[in-house]
């Protein structure tokens, strides 16, 4: 009897390359004539063209894929400013990319936008990532997070279970306000129609 020995494939000398190449998305570079604060121009939108094409939105996203947090939250903006249907392009979605982005890097006003646009449907509980941005975003001293934090607590969308590390953090925070920290623990505490009536 005869035995069939398989030898295992590899890939090395050039066929390494070309199979790794395939899987590598180097980042953008930053254009040495990048005007970071010129207009970006929507024209293109209706199209389908989305703005990271243009000279500035290229820019623009070069810059956001490097870190800068303020990059990504124009793009962000740019999307969400931008009014009427626009079939070919996902405002929503580029909207949500950007402000993630911006939240991810620490951006309490990116992970405020991030947690509106995630939180599309009242019907439903408020969902997790929009919940962790919602935090975020009270951290970083948004008081409409707060606002919406217990809003959506008190139409019962959040589980109490949620809000328990939230509210140890709460419990040891420095840096709130001490009037703005007691409006949140009132206002998680209060019965619902104590807050319906104010």
């Amino acid at each position: 009897m005869s035995t069939t020995r398989f030898r295992p494939i590899t890939a090395t000398g050039v066929l390494a390359p070309l199979l790794l190449g395939a899987c590598h998305h180097p980042p953008h570079a930053t254009p040495l004539s990048c005007d970071a604060h010129a207009p970006l121009a929507a024209e293109g939108l209706a199209r389908g063209v989305p703005v990271e094409t243009t000279p500035t939105g290229r820019c623009l996203a070069a810059m956001a894929d490097a870190g800068d947090v303020a990059a990504e939250l124009r793009l962000g903006d740019f999307y969400h400013e931008q009014k009427g249907a626009l079939p070919l392009i996902d405002t929503r979605g580029r909207q949500i990319h950007w402000y993630r982005l911006a939240a991810n890097r620490g951006s309490a006003q990116g992970a405020w936008q991030a947690a509106r646009l995630i939180d599309k449907d009242p019907q439903w509980q408020v969902p997790n990532d929009a919940l962790a941005y919602t935090f975020t975003a009270i951290k970083g001293g948004v008081p409409e997070a707060a606002d919406y934090l217990i809003d959506q607590w008190q139409a019962g969308r959040i589980d109490a279970g949620k809000l328990y590390a939230f509210r140890r953090w709460l419990d040891r925070d420095k840096t709130l306000p001490a009037d703005e920290k007691q409006e949140i623990v009132e206002g998680l505490d209060a019965p619902a129609d104590e807050l319906e009536s104010e």
